[in-house]
């Protein structure tokens, strides 16, 4: 196989949907070999940035980012395809408490955690995770990747916080790691991923607030400094990832929400604020639309609304295709209260949770491509 028609095909494949690429498998067993190789996996999650929502509503649903217009009245919505057969009980309901390249961490009634990729269909049970929680969901958990050492670790930290539990999906194990960083109280317990760290806002002993980052690599904490207008302990705040940027959310009594995205990674005069109009019990931002400047927005825990940053207004959308899980019946959702437990963005992807690189079987394949 000449290697420039052989790099042809693969920059092709690199830049197709998932859903085709598991097709694809079909076609040869070297095309199989390539498809499910690490190498080609990274490369395919970098070339494709197709986003998605996973609503948590006794069920999983997806709802595709890029085909939502600020237009819109209403978006459609479909149930996921959870293989709650692959698992060693029955499963009465399911809540996503994170998600990283294309990866949900799905929390299962009773207590399992399992690690799934909706577009592949594969997942795996953590082992032992329901020996290790107290409250559930934990009191602060996140889920990310570490890209130096490639691999995806879960992070949970119980009440009141003197250890951290990780589990590293490459080791498929558990360590319990003394907390260095000590604080008394959070305002939002999923944990936001980004540069290999795993972020939460937190108050800390001294009454001050601070966003408290888990480094993946070190295992360790380290700070990053909120705009100093928000150090203010009689706030709730949420933290949100906008475009690759991390964003704080405040919520005090009888004062509008303040939405505030760190346009530079650690550096505290880079932190800007966008206005918001209403005043919400919570907001959550989920994404940008498209190339577009409006927002999509989760708010009061309750409606999905698109946000123009220009002035702030907003506009509720309604969701279709959620299923009321009281009489069976297929609904238009609008006010959901709570028959959603929660929101988050996911990228559809080919990682595999069951995922181990081989190295000599990754250049035997690559030799096959570019030889």
């Amino acid at each position: 196989m000449s290697i420039l028609y052989s790099e042809l095909i693969v920059d092709i494949l690199s830049r197709l949907p998932v859903k085709s690429l598991c097709r694809f498998r079909c076609v040869s067993k070297s095309w199989l070999a390539l498809i499910n190789n690490p190498r080609f996996v990274k490369m395919h999650l970098a070339q494709t940035h197709r986003r998605r929502l996973v609503v948590s509503a006794e069920s999983l649903y997806s709802v595709d980012i890029e085909t939502i217009s600020s237009n819109d009245d209403n978006i459609a919505s479909v149930e996921i395809d959870f293989p709650r057969s692959k698992l060693n009980h029955e499963v009465d309901s399911l809540l996503c408490i994170g998600s990283c390249n294309g990866l949900l961490c799905v929390l299962t009634e009773p207590n399992d955690l399992v690690v799934f990729n909706p577009c592949t269909n594969e997942c795996k049970q953590i082992p032992d995770f329901r020996s290790r929680i107290v409250y559930e969901p934990p009191s602060l958990h996140g889920f990310g990747y570490a890209e130096s050492i490639d691999d995806y670790k879960f992070v949970k930290i119980e009440h009141p916080g003197k250890f951290v539990d990780v589990y590293s999906l490459r080791k498929d194990s558990w360590t319990s790691i003394q907390n260095n960083l000590h604080f008394v109280d959070k305002c939002y317990m999923q944990g936001i991923p980004l540069n290999g760290a795993i972020h939460w806002m937190v108050n800390k002993l001294e009454d001050s607030s601070l966003i408290a980052a888990f480094d993946l690599v070190e295992e360790k904490f380290k700070t990053l400094p909120p705009p100093d207008i928000l150090l203010d302990n009689d706030c709730i705040y949420t933290l949100g990832l906008l475009r690759g940027n991390l964003c704080l959310v405040t919520e005090k009594r009888d004062q509008r929400n303040q939405l505030w995205i760190m346009k530079e990674y650690a550096v505290k005069s880079s932190w800007t604020r966008i206005v918001i109009s209403d005043l919400f019990f919570s907001l959550q931002p989920l994404c940008y639309l498209n190339t577009s400047e409006t927002m999509l927005l989760f708010i009061d825990m309750q409606h999905l609304v698109f946000c123009n940053p220009k002035d702030g207004k907003f506009k509720y959308v309604k969701v279709d295709g959620i299923q009321n899980r009281d009489d069976d019946v297929t609904d238009e959702v609008d006010d959901v209260g709570d028959d959603w437990c929660d929101v988050d963005v996911y990228v559809e992807s080919l990682v595999s949770p069951n995922y181990k690189n081989d190295f000599a079987r990754e250049e035997k394949v690559l030799e096959y491509w570019f030889q």
